[in-house]
């Protein structure tokens, strides 16, 4: 048995009822682990700055650009919402055919589990495996069946729905990359700067290229 107790930062680690080759190994891999969060790698994020020109006409090159994203947008999304109403039938018939495989797959996992659960009763036990001087007298007495881990998840129709929305409609129809190419060529300036997110400790927030 294992008993944990962490105390300001401090794993203690209780062994009981283990060999010494056990307790090495236990603590060991505590060790590694604990020295592993304590380093964790950094994550950065780039991100954009952006300059407006420096003169009237640049200025109102911008506008333009504006009005053409906002366009771009508005069609984008009106695009969407048709694509949305057009898939509802397709929802419908993928969701019954997701439910039809899902109770398939669970009779699978419950015939799974039961056999698991027959091979404990029979063949786990240590008087069906006679020991003589620390080696088996006989072989694996039946088949050996894994334990089924992962029970099957129940579809939700919000899910099929979702999922066939990123695959038949276009959420992302390139508006800001657009934008972006209409700024600099008015003369503005799109600066990239690299930014810690997590686990950052003394590195900084923020680290320019």
């Amino acid at each position: 048995m294992i008993e944990l107790r962490s105390t300001l930062g401090v794993v203690e680690v209780g062994i009981l009822e283990m060999g010494s080759v056990g307790k090495t190994c236990l603590v060991y891999s505590l060790l590694i682990a604990a020295s592993l969060a304590g380093c964790a790698t950094p994550q950065y994020q780039t991100v954009y700055r952006y300059e407006l020109p420096e003169d009237s006409k640049g200025l109102a090159c911008l506008q333009d650009c504006e009005q053409k994203k906002e366009t771009c947008q508005s069609d984008c999304k009106a695009r969407y919402q048709a694509c949305q109403k057009d898939i509802e039938p397709l929802v419908e018939e993928r969701y019954l055919q997701a439910l039809k495989e899902y109770e398939n797959d669970l009779r699978h996992y419950a015939l799974a589990l039961r056999q698991y659960e027959i091979q404990q009763w029979l063949y786990w036990p240590h008087d069906y495996w006679p020991h003589h001087r620390g080696f088996y007298a006989y072989p694996w007495p039946g088949p050996y069946f894994p334990p089924p881990y992962f029970s099957p998840v129940m579809p939700t129709r919000e899910g099929v729905k979702a999922a066939l929305e990123k695959e038949k409609c276009q959420a992302d129809c390139g508006c800001l990359s657009a934008y972006d190419t209409c700024y600099v060529g008015c003369g503005g300036k799109r600066i990239p700067e690299t930014i810690c997110i997590n686990n950052c400790g003394n590195t900084g927030k923020s680290v320019k290229p």
